[in-house]
């Protein structure tokens, strides 16, 4: 670590770095002490959800979700909250496809126009 040579003019600026870092750190240790619901029945909010998520996406990014229906969702009055069971069957179902799998489906979509023709 270089060394740095701390005036007395430089102290007030050296303070507000140290104060951003630990405004930092303090909330890093707060995202690592947010529990994962174990009732695979509990109801998510959104910030509870975000948390949950393996990304621990923005809350804008799942509102967008919500309202183009790609992740699961229900409605109480104006707030939006999520099934953990629901939010668990989601992430499993969103596995990505291989090429093969385009391939294949992509044959199948051949084949089956080509019977329509005939």
């Amino acid at each position: 670590m270089a060394e740095n040579h701390l005036s007395f003019d430089s102290i007030p600026q050296v303070l507000s770095n140290i104060v951003e870092k630990l405004e930092a750190l303090d909330r890093k240790v707060d995202n690592l002490h947010i529990s994962k619901p174990d009732d695979p029945d509990a109801w998510l909010s959104l910030k509870d959800l975000c948390a949950y998520l393996p990304n621990h996406p923005a809350e804008q990014t799942v509102y967008g979700w919500t309202s183009t229906r790609f992740i699961p969702f229900h409605k109480k009055g104006k707030n939006i909250v999520f099934r953990k069971s629901e939010i668990d069957e989601w992430l499993v179902g969103c596995k990505k496809r291989s090429i093969k799998d385009f391939e294949r489906e992509a044959q199948e979509y051949v084949n089956s126009k080509k019977k329509k023709m005939l």
